[in-house]
């Protein structure tokens, strides 16, 4: 696939605008015109449409810009390795749950961009499913699951840390005053779940399976502000790693449930087997290890730690 007509393509897919492509690659129009023509007969569906005087993506050209991204950036970071300049180019493609992306990871960035000021960092939220494929083909570099484990032979996945759940409730709750709560008290009460926060959410409702308890409903949101927010309003239950309510329970807003067992999830860094770890793909990967300060050779010993009370720093 040539590289001239992906740049091309990826640069109309940000303008939507030939004339205005034209003027900022300095080619003629007919040329633009013609290298998306090209990489269309190339790939062999239309990339765009056109709408009255409007230039759209088409869902086809938009699955493009995801490839088009990837490929262009493998040939900035070739160059940079190749070459020996001291400064790698790129994009990073990344899959994280709302706890990670908000908790964790800027901390890593900062210590990131401080060393890799030109690498894109692409971050979209977890999907349980379909993760194997996204990083078979490319379009992930390196995901992030709350799960215990991940079945896929063609995925390696590397324990960072245990995180501690919790179950949540207004202070003013009846389950708040027990001094010891269960899957059965959670009988015809509302319960707010995250959406895409990962693999805990799915075992904490196959619990609820298996001890027969039906909610009155399971509310999802894409949002873990959202679920507080509602649960702080007196509408129901949740269940969250404890990372992420911290300051509520610390002000009361939010109160810890007396739940009869110990609840935690693994906080798992994902890559595929065979795709080559790139030298910038590894430092990141490296400093992820450092902020989540956990030995990930060591489940025992982190796992007893998360019990105990000793949160990441």
């Amino acid at each position: 696939m040539d590289l001239q007509k992906l740049k091309t393509f990826r640069t109309a897919a940000t303008l939507l605008n030939f004339n205005r492509v034209a003027e900022v690659l300095n080619y003629a129009q007919s040329t633009i015109s013609a290298q998306i023509k090209g990489l269309e007969e190339e790939v062999g569906v239309p990339l765009f449409a056109r709408i009255g005087k409007q230039v759209v993506l088409t869902d086809a050209g938009a699955k493009m810009v995801v490839y088009a991204d990837k490929l262009l950036a493998m040939e900035a970071e070739a160059l940079a390795d190749v070459t020996g300049r001291r400064e790698s180019a790129g994009v990073l493609a990344l899959r994280a749950p709302q706890t990670i992306a908000t908790y964790y990871l800027p901390q890593v960035l900062a210590r990131f961009q401080h060393r890799f000021p030109k690498i894109r960092l692409d971050v979209s939220s977890c999907a349980y499913y379909g993760l194997e494929r996204e990083l078979q083909i490319g379009t992930v570099d390196l995901a992030f699951l709350l799960a215990e484990s991940v079945q896929a032979a063609n995925l390696e996945a590397e324990l960072l840390c245990i995180e501690r759940l919790v179950v949540l409730a207004p202070p003013a709750d009846p389950l708040a005053r027990l001094s010891r709560v269960g899957f059965k008290d959670l009988q015809d009460r509302p319960l707010f779940l995250p959406k895409a926060d990962c693999g805990y959410r799915m075992a904490f409702e196959q619990a609820l399976t298996t001890e027969n308890v039906q909610p009155a409903a399971i509310l999802e949101f894409n949002s873990i502000e959202a679920i507080k927010k509602c649960v702080m309003s007196g509408l129901g239950i949740s269940v969250l790693p404890e990372i992420a309510a911290i300051e509520e329970l610390h002000s009361k807003k939010l109160v810890r449930l007396a739940w009869d067992e110990d609840l935690d999830t693994a906080v798992l860094m994902i890559r595929h087997r065979e795709k080559w770890v790139s030298p910038t793909l590894q430092a990141f990967m490296e400093i992820v290890r450092k902020v989540m300060n956990k030995d990930p050779d060591d489940f025992i010993e982190t796992k007893t730690a998360a019990k105990e009370g000793i949160g990441p720093s």
